[in-house]
């Protein structure tokens, strides 16, 4: 076997399978994981046996919940991002300057994923968590940076998945769209990823790479127009050069 082939080790997805199951019922007894996963009472027991061990999962009176470990580890991770630190002071201010939710965006695979957040209101992506990068303004403003050919590797391997029924789900038109954002460095959402929210980003690129992307969302009613169109975007993309400067 050679140095890049791969072994999946299904005790670690099955562990894996049963940590995500816990974080979407916020805990849950072994038959209820048992059913829900298709694995046998014995298995998950023995997983959640070694999971509490290991202080990840606890057992409150037979209901299995996640422990705040999960939360050490995602913050310390993100304290290691240099995008991060090069991005909070950023993103603070335009949420100040904008009046409205500023966001920081890292790509991870397939996925645009919301690293960090300033603003009050309930955005439709929880910060940690991840959306396709064709669904969103950030996203969209990573792929423009990105080469043709590793544009056509995303559309190939993971397809171009409906959020809403504005999601653009057409190559051609997504690759039409990538190079007007490339010309201006500027992407904009208008109800793609939730049909009630709207957004434009710039991306954060360093040494030719896409290491980020900066947004401002609002609800629809609200961030739309000359707002949307100049003023927010104006302030975005500032702040995404600006970020660039402080990772070089």
């Amino acid at each position: 076997m050679g140095d890049t082939d791969t072994v999946a080790v299904q005790a670690t997805a099955t562990s894996f399978r049963i940590v995500e199951e816990l974080y979407d019922r916020d805990g849950s007894g072994v038959t209820e994981l048992a059913d829900a996963l298709d694995v046998s009472k014995s298995a998950v027991h023995n997983h959640l046996s070694t999971l509490c061990d290991l202080g990840y999962v606890k057992n409150a009176a037979g209901t299995y919940e996640l422990t705040h470990q999960f939360l050490q580890i995602g913050f310390g991770t993100r304290e290691r991002n240099p995008v991060y630190h090069a991005a909070r002071s950023e993103i603070r201010m335009l949420a100040r300057n904008t009046g409205a939710v500023a966001n920081l965006v890292v790509p991870e695979d397939a996925e645009a994923v919301y690293l960090h957040r300033i603003g009050a209101r309930d955005h439709p992506v929880a910060v940690g968590d991840g959306v396709r990068l064709h669904a969103a303004a950030a996203g969209k403003a990573i792929l423009a940076s990105r080469s043709r050919e590793r544009v056509d590797e995303y559309v190939s391997r993971y397809g171009l998945d409906r959020e809403t029924d504005r999601t653009v789900t057409d190559p051609a038109t997504l690759r039409s769209e990538l190079r007007s954002i490339r010309d201006r460095n500027i992407a904009f959402d208008r109800g793609e990823l939730d049909e009630n929210w709207q957004c434009v980003a710039s991306p954060i690129v360093v040494d030719g790479d896409p290491v980020g992307a900066v947004s401002v969302s609002g609800p629809s009613d609200e961030m739309q127009g000359k707002r949307l169109e100049e003023d927010t975007a104006g302030l975005v993309s500032s702040a995404a050069k600006t970020i660039e400067l402080e990772l070089l």
